[in-house]
């Protein structure tokens, strides 16, 4: 599983999709284009957050809660308590529950559904999502990681707290994107973040930097970019879709007057 669509279509055994459908009460072909319509808004939600620590840590918490490992792989946890678990994640990912409507309306003009029904599947399927990130780095060896740093981070001040010490050492407080992200991608960004961590510098040669818990740098990289490659949607996405989702987005960003 290396995208958010294999996630998807291997969720619950490979019955994830027919199980929205049941609980949903629409069919299978149905719940499957509404599954295609929510990933890039997902996706989106997501990889917006990878520039600051706070964002990135709600991530990491998400992907470590056992509510959403068990809704990836059991319909019955899924259906009982995913939707409240969803629902926290998307308040992280886009703040306002506006948002979450209005990417609901952007995936109703896709699929035909009623808004009504997608608001209520994005929730779960976000639940089911991250669970499965989670057996994805557990199926590559680094869900030990993801364990112990929760732990770390719930002794040391959050896991934000954790990651601003890994995205600037020298102490000087920031949420910003780091100059150069969009230009050099996704996975240059996170170069940035934590190459000093790493001593991939431009000074090269660095000591890594000791890390709360006694985790290790190398891996903690090694999972963050296994994430970052996981938030990817990993299908195709319609041209007039792709372009609401940024008009969504990018009011998400606006400052409130």
């Amino acid at each position: 599983m290396f995208n958010l669509n294999d996630i998807m279509q291997a969720a619950q055994g490979g019955q994830g999709i027919a199980n929205l459908a049941q609980q949903f009460g629409i069919s299978p072909e149905q719940a499957q284009a509404a599954v295609n319509s929510l990933i890039p808004a997902l996706s989106q939600g997501l990889q917006s957050k990878l520039g600051d620590a706070n964002g990135l840590g709600s991530i990491i918490n998400a992907v470590s809660q056992p509510a959403n490992q068990q809704a990836f792989n059991d319909p019955a946890a899924a259906a009982q308590s995913s939707a409240a678990a969803g629902a926290n994640i998307l308040g992280s990912l886009f703040g306002s529950p506006h948002i979450t409507q209005q990417l609901a309306q952007a995936a109703a003009a896709q699929t035909g559904l009623r808004p009504d029904i997608l608001a209520s599947m994005l929730p779960v399927m976000t639940s089911m999502a991250m669970g499965g990130m989670f057996k994805s780095m557990q199926n590559q060896g680094m869900g030990n990681m993801l364990s112990q740093l929760a732990n770390a981070a719930g002794s040391t001040g959050g896991m934000g707290n954790i990651l601003s010490q890994v995205m600037n050492p020298a102490g000087a407080a920031t949420d910003a994107t780091p100059a150069g992200a969009a230009a050099g991608g996704m996975m240059a960004m996170l170069t940035n973040l934590f190459g000093g961590l790493f001593g991939n510098n431009a000074a090269g040669g660095a000591a890594p930097a000791a890390l709360p818990g006694g985790l290790n740098p190398a891996m903690v990289q090694q999972g963050i970019d296994a994430l970052g490659k996981m938030m990817q949607p990993g299908l195709q996405v319609a041209a007039d879709h792709q372009a609401n989702l940024a008009n969504i987005m990018a009011s998400m960003m606006k400052p409130q007057a």
